[in-house]
Order: structure tokens, then C-alpha cells, then sequence
């Protein structure tokens, strides 16, 4: 669309509705004010983000905003003023035989093309210029940044806060932490799951219930101490519990898979909870086999298809970056999705990428047309 087109509809739009001309380059004039306002707020944005030292790529982020909200709001109002020119009002065309039926969807159309205004984006870049010192996960120096916070930080409850966002971005960090982690002595699959061995089975009333207590987790430093106490069957084979939605009680086998969840569960947490709990979840089977099955994907080459266009797969482990390589430029539709998605244009690698972690991993899955192949 262009403002030639906004311009025609708003002239029949005029004539549909009043006996007076249409002053030439009144839509126009409309647009250029929404825009002049963006622009304004996006310049005092970027001006707080530069006060505030934030990476360079959310200025950028700013300018991307800037010209998609250009482009919608020039869609919005030409279909604004396209459907006000579908209807004429009652004074131009007179009471006789007067569509009313298409008078009633020229307002639902009016009142649906509000619900999904723009406007919006303008928000979305006022809210990154007054949010100009948070971190995000996708920026270059967040690792660095974040450190650099908790060690200036005076609040316990930011810093373990800090240190949750921390282990997602870079759990390498928490490597000497993690290697001395363990519950009552247990540090392996196979001797957590055992642990179940020394709980107990006791009646009450007419019902049995597992008691495992009590459970002491430690990094070698911290102790945090625990109880797993639910209901069972008179075997102890099975959980009971009562399920909401069927209103029946389920009754669940007690695998070895299902029994460590249990266990590892009662130290799940932030901060210093979430380091254990986490290196204690990686230990599961099923997650082991993930990361072989990714390893080897990585290591024989992938490929993954973003709005059917194909692109390879680069994680650098050196720089912590999760890299797409197009074989040339992507199409518009599919930059708006990587963009919208944390990818960032590196010239220097020649390629779209953000930062290594479980959250790119996580977008890649969902940009994909399809499951990422080897």
C-alpha cells in the first residue's frame, strides 16, 4: 500500500459520508502525525537507552519498531478509510431501501480494525527506552553484564534472582558448583532413584502414604533439607492423585523416571535451589539423550526451514552464539520472524544469530517449518 491509495479511499470515504469536497492531503497529513509521534517517542527511547548504556542493538531494536510501525499504520489506515467507503450514510443516499446490513458490517469492520491498531508497537518502543538498564537474554554482553550486576548488588533476593537468569544464559559458570551437588551423599541417576529404597509405607485411617525423610541437598557449601511425603496404594507401586478435572482419583506407576522427578522436585526453586535442581534434572536419562542426539546432529551438519526458506545451523560453543546461515538474503517475511524472535544480523559472521542458551534453542524449534534434521 501507498499513500496514493490511502488518499483515494479517504476522498470516496469523505463523499460517502458528507456533501463537502475533500481537502487534498488530509489522509496524508493524518499518517505523517502518527509517524512524527513515533519518531519522537523512539528518539527519547533511544536517548534513555544511551544515558542508560545499553547495547548498541537495542537502539537498533528502536529503529526496527520504528519502521514496522510506519508500515502497519499505513496498512491500518488505508483499510480504515476502505471501509468507511463501503457504506454511504443515511443523509447522502436518503432513508429509501437503505442497506442496513451493510452499515452493520462497515461498524463490526470499524470496531475490529480498532481492536488490532498499531498503536501497540509505540508502546512496545516507549517501554524498551524506560526499561533501558534491563538485560535481556539476547544481548551481546548479557553474560558479562549480569555478573557485573550481582557483584554490585545488595539485595538477596535480586541476586538469586540474578543467578537463575545466569544459569540459563550461562550455566558453564556454576560447573565447580554443580560437581559437588548431591542428596544424602547420592550424586548419580542410579543412586537418587535408590535412595527411594530407605522410605517408608504407613497406614492411616483407611490410606497408605510414602514417606522419604529427610532429604538433604548440598553444593558442598549450602544444605537445604526436605521432605517427600503422598499418598499411595496399599503396594506403594502406585501415586495416588486426585485429578481436578475428572474428579476421580489417577493412579500413577512409580518408575524410576517418575520416582527421581519426585525427589529432585522438592529443591526446585531460584537461585541457589535452581543450580541444584537444575544439574540434577540434566542427570535424567531422557535428558542425556537429548543432548547425544543434538551432539551428533551438530556434529553431521543441520539444516532447518524458516518460512521454506533453508538455512544451516552454527552453534559456536567459543563465542555463545547460535548462528543461521542463508544461502543470500532472506525474504522480508522471513527477517520479520527472525527479528521477532531474538536473531540479530552479524555482518562480520554472515549470518543471523543470538545468544547460545535454552531460550534460542527454544525459538529455533518454533521458527522452524519443520523439526530441526541432520
Amino acid at each position: 500500500m501507498d499513500i496514493s491509495t490511502l488518499e483515494r479511499n479517504a476522498r470516496t470515504a469523505k463523499h460517502m459520508s458528507s456533501f463537502s469536497d475533500y481537502k487534498e492531503g488530509t489522509a496524508t497529513d493524518e499518517y505523517n502525525s502518527y509517524c512524527a509521534r513515533a519518531e519522537e517517542v523512539a528518539t527519547k527511547a533511544k536517548e534513555r537507552l544511551e544515558r542508560a548504556g545499553a547495547p548498541a542493538e537495542r537502539a537498533e531494536k528502536v529503529d526496527y519498531l520504528l519502521g514496522v510501525y510506519r508500515q502497519k499504520k499505513l496498512e491500518w489506515l488505508t483499510s480504515l478509510y476502505a471501509n468507511r467507503a463501503s457504506c454511504p450514510s443515511v443523509m447522502i443516499s436518503g432513508p429509501a431501501n437503505y442497506p442496513v446490513r451493510k452499515q452493520e458490517r462497515m461498524i463490526a469492520r470499524e470496531k475490529s480494525l480498532y481492536e488490532n491498531d498499531p498503536e501497540y508497537l509505540v508502546d512496545k518502543i516507549r517501554e524498551m527506552g524506560h526499561n533501558a538498564g534491563t538485560i535481556y537474554s539476547d544481548d551481546e554482553n548479557a553474560v558479562e553484564r549480569i555478573k557485573e550486576k550481582i557483584n554490585n548488588c545488595g539485595d538477596a533476593t535480586e541476586i538469586r534472582r540474578l543467578k537463575e537468569r545466569l544459569l540459563q544464559l550461562a550455566p558453564e559458570e556454576f560447573a565447580e558448583q554443580q560437581a559437588n551437588i548431591s542428596i544424602n551423599g547420592a550424586k548419580t541417576y542410579a543412586e537418587i532413584v535408590a535412595l527411594w529404597g530407605s522410605g517408608k509405607i504407613s497406614k492411616s485411617g483407611d490410606r497408605w502414604y510414602f514417606d522419604l525423610t529427610p532429604l538433604v541437598f548440598t553444593d558442598g557449601k549450602r544444605k537445604c533439607q526436605e521432605w517427600l511425603n503422598f499418598e499411595v496404594d496399599e503396594s506403594g507401586q502406585n501415586r495416588l492423585q486426585f485429578n481436578l478435572k475428572t474428579r476421580v482419583t489417577d493412579s500413577i506407576p512409580l518408575t524410576d523416571a517418575h520416582k527421581y522427578a519426585l525427589i529432585i522436585g522438592r529443591i526446585s526453586g531460584s537461585g541457589n535451589k535452581s543450580v541444584i535442581y537444575q544439574h540434577l534434572k540434566n542427570l535424567s536419562p531422557v535428558v542425556q539423550e537429548k543432548k547425544a542426539e543434538a551432539a551428533e546432529a551438530e556434529q553431521n551438519g543441520q539444516t532447518v526451514t524458516i518460512n521454506g526458506e533453508e538455512a544451516k545451523v552454527k552453534r559456536d560453543r567459543e563465542d555463545m552464539r547460535l548462528r543461521l546461515i542463508f544461502d543470500g538474503k532472506p525474504e522480508d517475511g522471513t527477517r520479520d520472524i527472525l527479528k521477532g524472535n531474538g536473531f540479530r544480523w552479524a555482518p562480520s559472521e554472515g549470518a543471523w544469530q543470538r545468544l547460545l542458551n535454552d531460550n534460542a534453542e527454544s525459538a529455533l524449534r518454533r521458527i522452524t517449518d519443520k523439526e530441526v534434521s541432520a
